[in-house]
């Protein structure tokens, strides 16, 4: 099912111009998108997730540039965009889960990409879709098992074709599918290897992203402040050149420049708190989560 009529004779009928180049969204485009919250909502983590990110700014444009048609920019100060070229070819469903998972990704703002908020933003993301699928079995808990199904199908081909290691000191090969463009492919997929084997779940975002030049793992921050702590408060400049010798050892710089700039301002702990231990506690609330879909849908 695809977006309503009226929000396509919406967004086919205004003129570039119109919207060009960013707007804030019509009444009619924000009474669509009430309505697809208030679908989505049927998922508490959805619930809690939209009441968290009312504040974060709506802007409605004419090609973003972003990989999705609904996506999310702007750093540390983030803000929804709705490409209204792109939109009326999304169909409900991925509406759905385009809206909650860049809504997962304001809230986890940081000034730089950070591996772990997108592993929180997808795993936060499919949470809704299971709490979704189990409420609505009959439509949307049955795309998502068979989105799941087709995934599954794919990446268990590809298993098998995973050459075996040489010698006990080779590494297994950790085959990674491309994360489809369709959002609802996309969420089956990662479902599909997060009940298998949630290292792979995480994995396959991490190295299925398209990650820019100063993105880092917030572990490694906090590791390098914990160990080279008073060595980072003694810089006067953020350090060049590929490495920075800290107390004798030698540190990529890209990691020592964020560490750098984001020293002293909270946003390390704020962003470990907006985890809310995901890879951990959040796993348990996750499988259950999965188990009441999969009752739900009879799969």
């Amino acid at each position: 099912m695809r977006l309503s009529p009226a929000i396509l004779v919406l967004l086919l009928a205004l003129p570039c111009a119109a919207l060009s180049p960013d707007t804030a969204p019509s009444v009619r485009m924000e009474k669509e998108f009430a309505r697809l919250e208030a679908q989505a909502s049927a998922s508490p983590a959805a619930r809690r997730l939209f009441a968290a990110t009312r504040h974060v700014p709506r802007r409605e444009v004419r090609g973003s540039g972003l990989p999705d048609a609904i996506g999310v920019r702007g750093g540390a100060k983030p803000e929804l965009v709705f490409d209204a070229l792109r939109l009326p070819e999304v169909t409900e469903t991925d509406a759905e889960l385009l809206l909650m998972l860049n809504s997962a990704r304001a809230f986890l703002a940081f000034p730089i990409p950070i591996v772990e908020a997108e592993q929180a933003a997808w795993q936060w993301t499919l949470l809704f879709a299971v709490e979704r699928g189990a409420e609505d079995a009959a439509v949307f808990g049955t795309r998502l098992a068979g989105a799941v199904r087709a995934a599954g199908s794919r990446s268990e081909a590809l298993d098998r074709s995973a050459l075996p290691p040489r010698s006990p000191w080779e590494l297994a090969e950790t085959p990674v599918l491309k994360l489809p463009e369709d959002a609802l492919e996309r969420a089956g997929l990662l479902l599909y290897l997060l009940e298998k084997d949630p290292d792979r779940f995480y994995w396959a975002v991490e190295a299925g992203s398209a990650w820019p030049r100063g993105s880092a793992r917030l572990s490694e921050i906090e590791d390098l402040y914990s160990l080279r702590g008073v060595d980072i408060a003694a810089l006067r400049v953020p350090p060049e050149g590929p490495y920075t010798t800290l107390g004798g050892r030698r540190y990529a710089s890209s990691l020592v420049r964020t560490a750098f700039l984001l020293r002293g301002s909270g946003e390390v702990e704020r962003l470990r708190e907006g985890l809310e231990a995901y890879d951990s506690v959040g796993l348990a609330a996750m499988r259950s989560a999965i188990n009441r879909w999969r009752r739900a849908v009879g799969k």
